[in-house]
C-alpha cells in the first residue's frame, strides 16, 4: 500500500468515526431532552402546506410547509420541513433554494435540533443547532460553538407552529424564545385585528398578527419591513397568508393547497 492510499484511508475512517460520534451524540441529547413538559398535541399527525410566492403581481416561486411524526428509538418526535424555490424567470435576477428542518418535542413542543440551508442568489449558508434543554444550552456544530437557552426554547420555524397551539385572541400579545444565529430573543407576536379575506376565491376569516421576528431568518421569502401571518379564526387556525414590504413593493405567500 503506497503512502497516498494509506493516509486517504486514515482520514476516511477518521471522519466515520466523527459522523458516527456526532450522530450518537445527537441522538441520545434529543431522547434525554424529551418529554420535560406536557402541553395540548398538535391537532393533526400530518400536514402539507402548499404556497405560492408573489412580489406584488407577479409571481415569484413556491413554498411549503410539511408537517410530520417521526420516530427515533421509539420516541416520537415532530418534524417540520419547510422548502422555498423561485421560478425558473425569477431564478435569472434571484435564485432561491431554501430548506429549514426542526425536530420538536412530541409532549412539550419545543425544539430539539435544527437545520437551514440557505441558497440566495449564490450565497450559501448553514445552521445546524442542537438544544440542551435541561442544561439550558445550544450546541452549533458548524462550528462547535455553544452558548445558553432558557428552557423549551423555538426556533423561528417551530414558533409559528406553537403559535398555532395557543388560545388566540384579538388584542393578545404572546411572547416566544427563539434561537436565531446564536441569539436567544424573546418574539413578540401582536394579535392587530380580525379579517376576511379571499385567496383564490376562498374566503378566509383570519386572525392578523405580525410577530416581531427577525426577518432576514425569514424561512419562505426575503422579507423587509412589517410581517403579517393570516391565521384562520377556527381549530386549525391554518397560516393562508404571509405577507411583508420588500425594497419595491410587497411579497406574500398564499396558501394554494392543504394536505
Amino acid at each position: 500500500m503506497n503512502k497516498n492510499k494509506f493516509f486517504l484511508i486514515i482520514i476516511l475512517f477518521t471522519t466515520i468515526c466523527f459522523c458516527e460520534e456526532k450522530f450518537l451524540f445527537e441522538k441520545s441529547l434529543i431522547l434525554s431532552n424529551s418529554n420535560l413538559r406536557n402541553i395540548q398535541k398538535f391537532y393533526s399527525n400530518s400536514e402539507v402546506l402548499k404556497y405560492k410566492i408573489y412580489w406584488e403581481f407577479v409571481y415569484a416561486g413556491e413554498a411549503e410547509m410539511k408537517f410530520l411524526i417521526e420516530e427515533i428509538d421509539g420516541s416520537k418526535i415532530y418534524h417540520i420541513i419547510t422548502q422555498t424555490r423561485s421560478n425558473p424567470s425569477i431564478d435569472l435576477i434571484y435564485k432561491v433554494r431554501n430548506k429549514t428542518e426542526s425536530f420538536v418535542d412530541f409532549c412539550g413542543f419545543y425544539t430539539l435540533k435544527f437545520v437551514k440551508e440557505q441558497n440566495e442568489a449564490g450565497y450559501f449558508s448553514k445552521d445546524y443547532v442542537l438544544f440542551d434543554h435541561k442544561n439550558n444550552l445550544w450546541y452549533y456544530l458548524i462550528d462547535n460553538t455553544t452558548g445558553y437557552i432558557p428552557t423549551f426554547v423555538q426556533d423561528v420555524v417551530s414558533a409559528l407552529y406553537w403559535l398555532r397551539l395557543q388560545n388566540i385572541e384579538l388584542g393578545k400579545s404572546y411572547i416566544i424564545d427563539v434561537w436565531v444565529g446564536k441569539v436567544v430573543y424573546p418574539m413578540v407576536v401582536d394579535v392587530l385585528e380580525v379579517k376576511k379575506i379571499k385567496i383564490f376565491g376562498k374566503e378566509y376569516n383570519c386572525f392578523k398578527v405580525e410577530p416581531k421576528v427577525d426577518l432576514k431568518s425569514f424561512p419562505l421569502f426575503k422579507a423587509k419591513g412589517r410581517l403579517f401571518v393570516y391565521i384562520t379564526a377556527d381549530e386549525k387556525k391554518l397560516p393562508v397568508r404571509l405577507e411583508s414590504k420588500v425594497f419595491i413593493g410587497r411579497v406574500f405567500a398564499d396558501l394554494v393547497e392543504v394536505k
